[in-house]
């Protein structure tokens, strides 16, 4: 039986450098995710009110998780191997997500 994910949102940044050099004006904050914010998972289909994009690139992540695989060899990126901190691919604005496993 797979576990339940849970996806909060440690940090949602914008380069302002990078805003000004390459987005269109008025681009701003990512306009789905906020600091802080919690969303579930079953591990294989997008939380209600993700950002798509962000779910192409954290769903391998999170359906690992939700086996209980590790997605690195153990101790060599977290401290933690049961939880995964990742980022969209927004390099202007990204939102970085932390991601649990859960009963």
């Amino acid at each position: 039986m797979n576990k339940k994910i849970r996806i909060t949102v440690l940090k949602a940044e914008v380069d302002k450098e990078l805003e000004k050099m390459y987005a269109v004006p008025g681009l701003g904050p990512c306009p789905w995710h906020q600091k802080g914010q919690v969303l579930y998972s079953d591990g294989i289909h997008r939380p209600e009110n993700m950002c798509s994009v962000a779910w192409q690139f954290l769903a391998p992540f999170a359906e690992s998780l939700s086996k209980g695989e590790l997605l690195q060899p153990r101790g060599t990126w977290l401290k933690d191997d049961s939880v995964c901190v990742a980022a969209c691919p927004d390099g202007v604005r990204p939102v970085i997500f932390l991601m649990e496993a859960i009963d």
